[in-house]
């Protein structure tokens, strides 16, 4: 922790670092200059993530000069991406009316954002800074050298007050354009650098009197006024812990979460200073005011809480900046307008990202959003933490394309659409040029998809798709693994044609456990063919498996004009709010006999998606379960279950009613059970994953002698015959058909389960480890390993090891399953648990299994399919 003697009147700093830019007038500050007066007040103002939002620009000024008329000595700074990833108007243009318009805003200073570099580094020397009347600061971007690649800070000064401003870009960047734009460039640690140059200013003499930090880089929450926000990304703990003591204020940028509150300074107890981030689009000003100590108290201190002021409340403000910015928006909309207003295709309903609950919620069973939407060009939902209606949509449209146009080979063609590639939403209602309701015009077609990337093609294997199903839980630039707690999520969208189910508590590269394309398990070793934006097949995002693919090929037209080709080819689009994807996670149940499956990532956060208040689990013969969809609280160490349920908390627990009952409980083999996940109401979501499920020893307390017991939910039996007939009796076999599915004499024939059928290609014979075992079904050499074929497959310390991997998923077998139990919870007036589990270790169940074999009662685990790497 860094720990710095008492403020200074006038804080003595370098003239030196290298490319720094210093004063405004481009002067040093002289020493022994007349520093800020005690009691003297300041008024910091910041926004981020512009993203050319024109239609926003002259609500943000008019806030911005309300701000100064109310304050004596204000300053304006940028938190980064001013431009990239753009609103129509702006792309249009190249983002130079953005430019323009933070010219005439008056921005004092700025940190380079990760989309600067969306166009090449030499597009933001030679294009952007120079176009640019302050200074972009990025203290922790250095070249082949080593030396700093931009100017690191800025001394702005206004009514005698001199702030040091310093600025820093997020490391993300190295994953969120394309490493050819960047190329030679390193992004290091943003609160060292800033540290760093605090350091260098403090030991070679500049004069200032208070210190700003400007991140491109923020919670992965949003907060409450007054209240820190919700956040899991340690970089945000280590700039809110970290920075060094002498800084005043911070401002936030790049995760376009909400939030203005005072943090505790380090090293100084009873301190505290400012940390704001204010969305992205112009949808908020941040303000904070500060006002220097008296006597030998130097601080600034906070004078005005910090806060955040929409920008979409009334204002009436008009002065030089106001119209000139609002002139400057206005011709960029009206020279865009000509070519975006035509008519590219029609919509049946709103097709947008996922809004989580800060923003959306269900009302009469329908996803809307809890404010007015009064401005559709920069009001968008934006939680990349899920998948979406849009998501789905644009990777339909990439396959959809590729195949049309005849370029899609003899593959299997998947389309991958990355969450932060989506950049609006598609509205139903007409915008204010008043095309129509349903119409879609280029403009908005445009900024959807703004980024102009070419649309590729490439080929990978099976096991690497699914390793890129994995990298959606970002890792480091090199590929490999990273500290416990530090990765995020990025929910990428496949295209119609794939699901898959993944066990989000699971450990890195271990969580994908079944995936499919057209309903059958994905081939590790067969060949498919991906299409999706260059950016993400050179490592954009991370998707460092997906830059390792064969036969890259451009298919020669941009990601918007193939999505636009997609919306002509199919008018009245509907939205789709089907979940490709689930979360499960397996756990243990209330009895022996029961396990429950704890699902989540079932609804869609997309505006217009129905709430989705129960899922059922069909297993064929072996009984139909269901189960309420709903909130379920947080585990008892305050943690969520899942990644997916972490944002809203919405999962089902589905108890597979004695379900170690009914399977058989006579083949040491195991027995693999399709399940499929189903939502209620239907929404298109209909996931489809293997079980194994393995039995030794005596049937659990409760099961009869022959291994049957009350008919699990759902099952067609009338309840008269309570009874099964011994194994191998005819009229077990006439109780396995259709009609009789789920009655107690199928489930307990044991011809029908422990038979041909069960021991034939999808299950192997009665070795464990022979060839059909070993099938890509199964997945060869792991299932015939020895965690699967040894003397351990039967034994009490070996219930469940074998999990975490399936065909394809990446994961090596004889990993453990994932998560800790938290034991048995209590439960609420409906049945339900009132603390969410997490998902249960295998090596726990097989503990319990292990006990339960001691007290006669008999080992049991229910697993994930194992499968191959």
């Amino acid at each position: 922790m860094r720990v710095h003697p008492a403020r200074r009147a006038v804080r003595g700093a370098t003239v030196g670092l290298g490319a720094a830019a210093l004063a405004v007038s481009g002067a040093l500050v002289p020493m022994g200059a007349v520093a800020a007066e005690p009691g003297q007040q300041i008024t910091l103002m910041g926004f981020n993530d512009f993203h050319g939002a024109l239609g926003g620009a002259s609500a943000l000024a008019c806030q911005v000069e309300t701000v100064r008329a109310e304050s004596d000595t204000s300053f304006l700074f940028s938190a980064g991406d001013n431009v990239g990833g753009s609103a129509f108007e702006s792309a249009v243009q190249n983002d130079e009316p953005t430019i323009d318009v933070l010219n005439a805003l008056g921005v004092d200073a700025t940190a380079i954002g990760n989309h600067e570099y969306d166009q090449g580094q030499d597009d933001l020397f030679d294009r952007i800074e120079p176009r640019t009347e302050f200074a972009d600061l990025a203290a922790n971007v250095y070249d082949a050298e080593g030396n700093r690649a931009h100017d690191a800070y800025q001394i702005v000064e206004r009514d005698g007050v001199k702030v040091a401003v310093i600025g820093a870009v997020t490391t993300k960047t190295v994953g969120k354009v394309s490493p050819a734009a960047i190329e030679g460039l390193e992004f290091g640690d943003p609160v060292d650098a800033v540290n760093d140059v605090m350091d260098e200013l403090e030991a070679e003499g500049v004069e200032y009197d208070a210190a700003v930090a400007l991140y491109h880089e923020g919670a992965s929450g949003s907060g409450e006024p007054g209240a820190a926000p919700s956040n899991s990304d340690p970089i945000f703990e280590k700039i809110v812990s970290e920075t060094d003591p002498e800084v005043d204020a911070i401002f936030n940028g790049d995760s376009h979460r909400t939030y203005a509150y005072q943090a505790p300074v380090p090293g100084q107890e009873g301190e505290t200073r400012p940390i704001l981030q204010t969305g992205s689009s112009a949808a908020n000003l941040g303000t904070v005011t500060l006002q220097r100590g008296e006597g030998e108290d130097t601080d600034w201190d906070v004078a005005v809480e910090p806060a955040l002021r929409p920008t979409g409340e009334e204002c009436g403000t008009t002065t030089d900046v106001t119209t000139e910015v609002t002139s400057i928006a206005q011709t960029a909309i009206d020279e865009a307008a000509v070519v975006g207003a035509e008519p590219v295709g029609s919509i049946a309903g709103d097709i947008t990202t996922s809004w989580d609950d800060s923003k959306a919620s269900y009302t009469d069973g329908v996803r809307v959003a809890n404010d007015p939407v009064t401005n559709q060009a920069t009001t968008k939902g934006d939680n990349r933490f899920r998948h979406s209606a849009a998501g789905n949509m644009l990777a339909d449209s990439m396959k959809w394309y590729l195949e049309d146009a005849g370029l899609d080979g003899e593959n299997e063609v998947i389309g991958f659409m990355n969450p932060g590639g989506i950049r609006a939403e598609l509205w139903d209602a007409s915008s204010p040029t008043g095309e129509g309701d349903g119409v879609v015009t280029y403009a908005e077609a445009n900024g959807m998809v703004p980024f102009g990337n070419t649309l590729n093609s490439g080929e990978v294997s099976g096991a690497q798709f699914a390793q890129m199903l994995e990298e959606q839980w970002q890792r480091t630039a090199d590929g490999g693994g990273v500290d416990e707690g530090d990765e995020s999520f990025l929910a990428f969208s496949v295209s119609e044609n794939v699901e898959y189910a993944f066990d989000s508590s699971a450990p890195q590269d271990e969580r994908v456990f079944d995936v499919r394309v057209n309903g059958e398990p994905i081939d590790p070793e067969g060949t498919y063919t991906i299409v999706t934006a260059s950016f993400l097949f050179e490592g954009g995002d991370n998707m460092w498996a997906l830059s390792e693919a064969q036969d890259v090929r451009d298919t020669g037209v941009l990601d918007r004009d193939a999505f636009i080709s997609y919306l002509e080819a199919n008018p009245e689009l509907e939205p789709d709010y089907s979940q490709r994807q689930i979360d499960v996670q397996f756990l243990e149940g209330d009895d022996e006999r029961s396990p429950t499956l704890l699902l989540s990532g079932l609804e869609s956060q997309s505006l217009g998606a129905p709430e989705i208040t129960s899922v059922t689990v069909d297993a064929g013969e072996y009984g139909t379960f269901e189960a309420p969809y709903g909130p379920v609280e947080a585990a008892a160490d305050g943690e969520q279950p899942s990644t997916m349920a972490a944002s809203d908390g919405l999962a089902a627990e589905v108890t597979l009613t004695d379900w170690y009952c009914e399977v058989p409980a006579d083949t040491a083999e195991g027995t693999v059970v399709p399940l499929t996940i189903t939502a209620v109401p239907e929404t298109g979501t209909e996931i489809v994953f293997d079980t194994y499920t393995e039995i030794t020893g005596d049937a659990p307390e409760g099961c009869d002698d022959d291994g049957s017991t009350t008919p699990p939910p759902g099952d067609g039996d009338d309840g008269d015959d309570t009874t099964t007939p011994p194994p191998g009796d005819d009229e077990g076999d006439d109780q396995g058909s259709d009609d009789d599915q789920g009655s107690d004499d199928d489930q307990g024939a044991g011809d029908d389960q422990g038979s041909d059928d069960q021991g034939s290609d999808d299950q192997g014979s009665d070795d464990q480890g022979s060839d059909d075992q070993g099938s890509d079904d199964q997945g060869s050499d792991d299932q015939g390993s020895d965690d699967q074929g040894s003397d351990d497959q039967g034994s009490e310390d070996s219930q469940g090891t074998s999990t975490g991997g399936s065909t394809g998923a990446g994961a090596s077998s004889g990993s453990s399953t994932t998560g800790d139990p938290v034991g048995d919870a209590p439960t609420t007036a409906d049945g339900r648990s009132a603390l969410a589990r997490t998902g249960t270790n295998a090596g726990v169940l097989a503990a319990i299994a292990g006990a339960l074999t001691l007290t006669g009662a008999g080992a049991i685990a229910l697993r994930h399919r194992v499968g191959r790497r």
